[in-house]
């Protein structure tokens, strides 16, 4: 069988330039990201004048400005100790005394390396002139101190040193007073000082003067001990921005970490092989504990502090390999391949090896090993890394993600080398980690949410199939309901009309018996004045049964389904006009007077029922009249609210107003109720105790309110609200 050539040309819409594209992107987002980081994030030079004249730093108007970056310049004086520092020795005063170092530069390489310019003084000319000549290295503990005089304008009171990342212990004097300290310690410390890394010390100015002298202490296994990074001078409002920063980035650093590794346990199964969660895990967490370690979150003596930095480094870059390789195992199965994990196994031997010769001989933590090891090591490992991919794997489906994963491995501990002279305690490598997690959680929410719509489409055939097959059964199933729906209507209503007139109509029923039973046995006994009184009884009791049997039926209706209101525009200037000719003309002959008050202007017009709309204020204006006195005043106004705004929040405003009885507190909530009559209405009022109860049905039919204000005593007034139509 003759085997076609595989063609190996790349076009556009390959999978294959896709995902060299997309890794290229990758490169770029991190390269913008160091360019960014780079401005923003880095300690500059000197930004201040220096007297060589005067040995002092000039200042001037730096007040509530940048930052003040002292680079260069310093003195530096060895085995200068905290004893040998007083109070009221001047800078001039230790350079006269001791042999010193001048144009001293601050480099990651502390005093090992001064600078190219630095230039050693009070030193005999005929004794060879090294760092290593003046440090006694005799003593447990070597020490030296940096000194710098800064003249700062008269209106700052208080600075913030800020000595960035230090090997070592620190003590800050200012002026000959200790004022701090910072760096490595003997003990192993959690506390809050350490919280931000990097721990800056008040310092205050004297006459117009800092005085600045910073002494070391570090043992001999302490690697490039001193100053690492250029020291800054912050002023308050700065100084409280640079502490917070660092230890708001810790914490969402930790929580970023422990949401990719909460969510790679949740997804670990519906990876090709499940153990790419656990390297991915632990790779995550050697991480984070290398920048707490780095970045001086915790008090750590500074031989341990190395080690343990080595270790993490070492121990993280294996476990990226092995993540990396673990993503391809199906894979890599699939194509039949004789060696496995061969070159993962061989890795982490190398690792093993150089971390076994970092613990079994301290003497290379002070030497270029480390250095030198980790980025052979990473650089190693990391172009393997990406060369596997694109030589071998390009075509397996998590290549994409593999060799995102590379760049960002490379990019991660490559910077890791590179953490000094950074401004605040947030150092690229972790920038880059973040940016990595958020990729990876991007891509698989991205995956998912694809796997999802997938599903849904494959899905959505069978879902209109269904549909189709039971419409016709929904249909069927709506007419029933509805028809069932109402015939409870209606039977819920007839049980009602029943308990109503059972429940109202018992009264005046067992009155008229009483009356007419009377009647009936008293006969020729009765005096024509009591037969008259007990016909006029029957004939009001009966015109109550007829107005409760009225208003039964009237609610009846209403409640009913198919009960229609008839709406069209009525004008409520002109209804209420008519009601009150009405009941004006009623009360000529009384005591008790109604008056009006409507706009001429303005017709008021709604959308209602007429005759319904009419039925609300005819029961509103009848109440009124029942529950006065013989003398009383009854008013009706009505009128346009918020006639300036918009007509949407326009509404009329209607208000039947008396001086009656009033209603009592506690009973207002219920006088809306069915059969509900006020204890204070008195059994001569006529009332059947459904007036109101039918104007709220109508008023709610119509889209309207009604509310009521009264006060025992002194009257009630009725509101109702409603929507104009123009």
């Amino acid at each position: 069988m003759e085997r076609k050539k595989r063609n190996k040309t790349i076009k556009v819409g390959d999978s294959h330039l896709t995902q060299l594209l997309f890794s290229i992107l990758f490169i770029a987002i991190f390269l913008l990201v160091m360019y960014v980081f780079t401005i923003f994030n880095t300690r500059g030079a000197t930004n201040i004048s220096f007297d060589p004249e005067n040995n002092y730093f000039d200042a001037g108007n730096k007040y509530d400005e940048s930052a003040i970056f002292i680079n260069d310049e310093w003195f530096f004086i060895p085995n200068l100790r905290t004893e040998n520092v007083r109070s009221y020795m001047s800078p001039e005063d230790y350079l006269e005394n001791y042999t010193y170092a001048s144009h001293v530069t601050v480099t990651e390489n502390g005093w090992n390396y001064l600078g190219d310019k630095v230039k050693w003084n009070n030193v005999d000319p005929d004794e060879g002139i090294s760092l290593s000549t003046f440090m006694n290295s005799g003593m447990s503990m070597v020490s030296g101190a940096y000194i710098a005089n800064i003249r700062v304008n008269y209106s700052i009171n208080t600075l913030y040193l800020d000595l960035g990342k230090v090997n070592g212990h620190a003590y800050v004097f200012c002026n000959g007073y200790l004022v701090g300290n910072t760096g490595d310690s003997t003990s192993f410390k959690v506390l809050p000082k350490y919280l931000g890394g990097y721990t800056p010390t008040a310092v205050q100015s004297k006459n117009n003067s800092i005085q600045l002298i910073i002494v070391f202490y570090a043992n001999e296994q302490t690697s490039n001990p001193g100053l690492n990074s250029t020291p800054a001078l912050f002023y308050e409002s700065q100084n409280n921005l640079f502490t917070t920063i660092p230890a708001a980035f810790i914490a969402v650093l930790g929580v970023f970490t422990l949401f990719a590794i909460t969510g790679g346990y949740l997804l670990r199964k519906t990876l090709s092989d499940p153990s790419s969660y656990v390297f991915f895990a632990f790779m995550s967490i050697c991480i984070l504990c290398y920048t707490l370690t780095n970045g001086n979150f915790y008090s750590l003596a500074s031989p341990y502090r190395s080690v343990l930095e080595f270790f993490f480094l070492i121990t993280g870059m294996v476990l990226s390999y092995w993540f990396i390789a673990t993503l391809f195992t199906k894979y890599r199965a699939e194509l039949g391949s004789k060696y496995g994990n061969l070159d993962c196994i061989i890795v982490s031997c190398a690792g093993i090896m150089l971390l076994s010769l970092a613990i079994l001989d301290s003497r290379l933590l002070n030497t270029t090993f480390i250095s030198t090891s980790t980025l052979i090591f990473v650089m190693t490992l990391s172009v393997l890394n990406i060369l596997k991919i694109l030589m071998f794997y390009m075509s397996a489906p998590n290549a994409t993600i593999g060799l995102c994963a590379s760049i960002s491995i490379f990019f991660i501990f490559v910077n890791i080398l590179i953490t000094s002279n950074i401004l605040t305690n947030c150092p690229l490598y972790a920038i880059y980690y973040l940016i990595a997690i958020l990729s990876l959680v991007v891509y698989f929410v991205q995956r998912y949410i694809f796997q999802f719509t997938e599903l849904r489409h494959s899905s959505e055939h069978l879902k209109n199939v269904v549909e189709e097959k039971t419409e016709h059964i929904s249909m069927i199933n709506r007419d029933l309901y509805n028809t069932n729906k109402r015939l409870l209507e209606n039977e819920e209503a007839r049980k009602n009309v029943m308990s109503n007139v059972s429940h109202d109509l018992r009264t005046p029923i067992t009155a008229i018996r009483g009356y007419s039973e009377l009647l009936l046995q008293s006969g020729p006994n009765l005096s024509e004045e009591q037969r008259t009184v007990y016909l006029q009884n029957i004939v009001k009791r009966s015109q109550q049964m007829e107005r409760i049997v009225s208003d039964i039926v009237e609610i009846s209706k209403m409640e009913s389904s198919g009960f229609e209101f008839e709406f069209m525009d009525i004008s409520l200037n002109e209804l209420l006009d008519e009601l009150y000719m009405l009941y004006s003309s009623d009360m000529r002959n009384g005591s008790k007077k109604i008056v009006l008050d409507i706009p001429d202007d303005d017709l008021l017009i709604v959308k209602a029922d007429p005759k319904r709309i009419s039925r609300v204020f005819e029961n509103l204006i009848s109440n009124a009249i029942n529950y006065t006195g013989e003398e009383a005043l009854i008013e009706i106004k009505a009128w346009r609210e918020g006639s300036d705004l918009p007509f949407s929040e326009q509404r009329i405003h209607i208000t039947v107003k008396d001086d009656g009885i009033g209603i009592p507190p506690d009973e207002i909530p219920h006088i809306f109720d069915r059969f509900y009559r006020a204890k204070n209405s008195g059994k001569n009022i006529k009332g059947t105790g459904l007036g109101l109860s039918i104007v709220k049905m109508i008023i709610e039919r119509h889209d309207a309110e009604i509310s009521v204000e009264s006060s025992l005593g002194e009257g009630s007034t009725f509101h109702v609200i409603m929507k104009p139509t123009y």
